[in-house]
């Protein structure tokens, strides 16, 4: 009878076993989720009407009422949560801010934003939807200039 060379055997279990676990670990990261491809938002650009100017207040005095549309489609039936707005002015400064008081009709976001121009020129919104499962949208830019004797 030959003699089993114990190291030998253990080398070839140790072998074995990792050679099993990485068949494992590749089988689990190339697994798909057949079919379930990851839900996505795509707004197009956004419309805006100036209803009333100099009407409603702001913190910087009367402002104009803007009121807004931004048409979106998504690729699962998603609820849109809120939106993620960043507004931009004529002299280059921001803000950031969430909004969650819209009317969601299924293909349009609508809502309405009170703003004080002061000195000036121009705002721009960039809008971004987000989904109750944390899908984010892809941005709508929509720039408004000072209507005509706008505080």
């Amino acid at each position: 009878m030959k003699a089993i060379n114990r190291n030998r055997v253990l080398t070839t279990i140790q072998r074995l076993k990792a050679s099993l676990l990485l068949v494992l670990v590749l089988v689990a990261c190339s697994k798909s989720d057949e079919g379930e491809a990851a839900a996505s938002i795509n707004v197009q650009a956004s419309t805006f009407l100036v209803e009333n100017v100099n009407t409603c207040s702001t913190s910087l005095g009367a402002g104009t009422v803007l009121s807004f549309k931004t048409p979106y489609s998504t690729s699962q039936n998603l609820t849109i949560q809120k939106m993620l707005i960043k507004t931009t002015v004529s002299n280059g400064e921001s803000k950031d801010a969430t909004n969650t008081k819209f009317t969601d009709t299924g293909e349009n976001i609508e809502w309405v934003s009170c703003f004080t121009f002061g000195s000036q020129d121009w705002v721009e919104y960039e809008v971004r939807l987000e989904s109750t499962d944390g899908s984010v949208s892809n941005v709508s830019k929509v720039r408004v200039n000072k209507p005509s004797g706008a505080n």
